[in-house]
């Protein structure tokens, strides 16, 4: 398969932008990994922390005027001592630095997170902007939430499970530098004294809480954590008291939400203080929720103060709000929307702070100086597998879906040595050039396992990789280019892997498989998404009814009531796709902002399963009450999990921006689910035809390679095997990792947004032996 694209100029600020540029944001406010967040204001500007374990330079520090548009200021922690931190006889995936507590004291930035099986360690700083000093304390402070108290001491409050209370104290003034006081108990877990156990009967860390938060407000201290509970995913609570050390205290649900991402809970996050010009305060909490293989995304969430506990979103914190006004910033004019930064053409003399190395690098294998214009790579390590390969520079897949590019000069490789693009967290797929004799070749290597591969003439000197993240399907599919214009297909779709608690990342690298000495040149890496705006939809494009902006909420501690956001059960595969489950009677899904173009919009189309029979789907212009545009009639599809595609005509013409209100009838309960949902112009499509002239081809003893002719009017393809059903391809697909002597049967189907064709006939093959 081979994709036409124009030459590339390298586009700044491409990726989730959660301003709405309308006085509104979406959440997440930053949808990549940037978990365990902590956040403080210091005079008119807020900084928020995270951590990224195993990734140096570590803990992010980044700042913003309005908590919605942020920016990198620096990085805390530049590197870790010792062999493991630099891949030498072991490793440090899923360790490193721990959830950082982030405050600001007498002048100074205190950046502390704890390491386990070691220590904790306290990053201070004058400037956001560093430099950065980092000390090491006597013990750990497992999760630790520092606290400067209002009459000169110095707390953590930390654990797991059970917290605990340590005192610190300042050893140096010129530096801040802090030390451990306190001791651990007899037969204590952890340093300091035990002070609460979150009740969790049965759980073997009694609860589960971590994360802590420590804040004095209104004289009463208020600890913020993490406990699991038993909907299986965590929530946030406050644990309020007189007397931090003593008690007695008394603990309140402030987050149980599952906002747009069913089962996975916000929890873990900070608080801060808006100040109004008024003298009053708004409060706000950055708190993150976990999006599975894209890691940890924070969200923005109002606090509402009532009878004293800090309730974050709506609701007294049963729901998390998606889209919602701006926090009231006082004299601060209009901030534009904006992204992080993501491409990169290495023409600047120090890296982006969007890269972060995987583990410490090597820096005398690599340079911006060597070759202006281009990052120097050269071999750091030799191994046979890339989870151990020195200097491989990383950056964070951006959601809802991306694709990342890299153009790379391989002129000066050695002997076998391999270099490319790959998707990683510590297990990792990638596509790469390796060297081997002379001959060079693309190869596909999934955690160490060659599926593909297309050997080059001896001269290309150049060359460019792709990686591509299908819309929230959590696989990917790598292409390579000689030209930087035609794009080829290698390899399959190969599925992303949680293996630590880091996000999914882009990796560029290089390594050796023999002995050092050879180099690549990066000469730039493209970061492109198909939105780059919170939640502005546009027409013929499918919307995804997950990416609701509000909907109709009924309290219930039970998180049974409202509808939810689930993963579609028909794809074998799973966790590829999302819906909204448990609609009923009344229910209503609102979408801040469709975009309907200069009027040519006619038709709607949704994507629904039901059981039941009888029910309807009204769109309502701007309000659950506003004027209907379309009334689609939800049919008995047979089942909860068949979906079709469902057309209505619009009744009136509409230009620019509104919003859209779905509005639900029929069943009490369980009435119908909603996959997507679209806005069209022209012709209603029909369904495509079947497949024809399916043919399945043995590549190796691994891999089958499959072709079909084009069905007319179709967008994508569903391939199956045997009983797996592979959704969004494209002919020619391949299927790699299957077993040698392996017979499997393949049938294909076409789709677009009028529906699927029927399957077609199963073609049979059987891999080498």
């Amino acid at each position: 398969m081979s994709i036409q694209t124009s030459d590339h100029l390298i586009p700044r600020n491409v990726g989730w932008t959660a301003d709405n540029g309308n006085g509104t944001y979406t959440n997440p406010i930053l949808w990549g990994d940037y978990p365990d967040n902590d956040v403080i204001r210091v005079g008119d500007t807020y900084y928020m922390s995270s951590t990224s374990m195993h990734l140096f330079p570590g803990c992010p520090i980044m700042r913003s005027q309005d908590l919605v548009n942020w920016e990198y200021a620096s990085y805390a922690v530049e590197r870790m001592e010792g062999d493991p931190y630099d891949l030498i006889g072991g490793d440090v995936y899923d360790e490193g630095p721990w959830a950082t507590s982030l405050r600001y004291h007498q002048g100074k930035f205190y950046l502390m997170f704890n390491i386990n099986h070691d220590a904790a360690y306290v990053s201070i700083a004058d400037r956001a902007e560093g430099p950065w000093t980092l000390y090491k304390l006597e013990d750990e402070l497992y999760d630790p939430g520092l606290f400067f108290d209002e009459d000169g001491k110095i707390y953590v409050v930390h654990g797991q499970g059970e917290l605990y209370l340590s005192e610190l104290a300042i050893v140096n003034e010129a530096t801040g530098q802090l030390s451990i006081r306190s001791k651990r108990e007899p037969g204590a877990r952890r340093n300091g004294k035990k002070i609460y156990s979150y009740p969790c009967p049965g759980h073997r860390y009694h609860g589960y809480n971590e994360g802590a938060h420590v804040y004095k407000i209104n004289g009463l201290y208020y600890i913020l954590t993490t406990p699991i509970w038993k909907h299986g995913s965590k929530k946030e609570v406050a644990i309020r008291t007189k007397d931090l050390a003593h008690g007695p205290y008394e603990v309140e649900d402030i987050m149980t939400s599952f906002m747009n991402f069913w089962g996975n809970g916000i929890h873990q996050g900070g608080i801060v203080d808006v100040p109004q010009e008024d003298g009053t305060s708004e409060w706000w909490a950055i708190i993150f929720q976990d999006r599975s293989k894209l890691g940890r995304v924070p969200t923005l969430q109002p606090v509402e103060w009532k009878n004293g506990w800090p309730y974050m979103g709506q609701v007294d914190g049963e729901k998390a709000v998606v889209t919602h006004p701006k926090p009231n910033i006082p004299n601060v004019g209009y901030i534009a929307p904006k992204a992080l930064p993501t491409s990169d053409d290495f023409r600047a003399n120090t890296l982006g702070l969007q890269w972060q190395w995987n583990h410490n690098p090597d820096n005398s294998k690599w340079s911006l100086e060597e070759r202006p214009g281009y990052m120097r790579l050269h071999t750091s390590s030799v191994t046979e597998n890339l989870s151990y390969a020195r200097n491989t520079l990383t950056q964070r897949v951006v959601g809802p879906d991306c694709v990342g590019t890299v153009k790379l000069d391989v002129s000066h490789m050695a002997n076998g040595d391999v270099a490319g693009l790959c998707l990683m967290q510590k297990e990792f797929t990638y596509i790469g050039i390796k060297y081997d004799e002379g001959r060079q070749s693309i190869v596909i290597n999934d955690n160490s396992i060659e599926h593909a591969a297309v050997t080059l003439p001896d001269s290309i000197q150049e060359v460019w990789f792709r990686a591509e993240m299908p819309r929230h399907e959590y696989r990917m599919e790598f292409f390579y280019s000689t030209d930087g214009i035609t794009f080829t297909r290698l390899g399959g779709r190969y599925d992303m892997r949680y293996g630590t608690y880091v996000g999914m990342r882009f990796g560029i690298f290089n390594y050796a498989t023999t002995k050092l000495g050879g180099y690549v040149d990066v000469d730039s890496f493209v970061l492109t998404t198909t939105e780059n705006q919170g939640n502005l939809f546009g027409m013929n494009r499918q919307i995804d009814a997950g990416r609701y902006d509000d909907q109709k909420f009924v309290s219930d501690k039970e998180l049974l009531i409202n509808a939810r956001t689930e993963w579609i059960s028909e794809d074998a595969n799973r966790e590829y796709d999302l819906c909204i489950s448990n609609l009923k009677d009344g229910d209503w899904l609102q979408y801040d902002q469709v975009d309907f173009g200069a009027g040519e919009a006619s038709w709607f189309n949704a994507r629904v399963a039901s059981s039941l029979t009888g029910g309807s789907m009204e769109v309502r212009l701007g309000s659950i009450d506003g004027q209907i545009i379309s009334t689609l009639s939800i049919p008995n599809t047979g089942d909860m999990d068949q979906y079709v595609q469902v057309k209505s005509d619009l009744t009136v013409e509409l230009t620019g921006i509104h919003s859209i209100v779905l509005v639900f009838h029929g069943a009490s309960q369980s009435m119908c689910k909603l996959n997507w949902f679209m806005f069209g112009s022209g012709v209603f499509p029909q369904i495509p035809p079947i497949p024809t002239n399916v043919t399945v081809v043995a590549e190796n003893e691994s891999m089958l390679n499959m072709k079909w002719d084009a069905s007319p009017g179709a967008l994508q393809y569903d391939l199956m095997l045997d009983d797996l059903v592979i959704s969004n391809v494209t002919s020619d697909f391949s299927q790699t990792g299957l077993a040698p002597s392996s017979r499997h049967t393949v049938k294909v189907r076409a789709k677009n947004i009028a529906g699927y064709s029927a399957w077609s006939d199963g073609v049979q093959a059987t891999t080498f032996n």
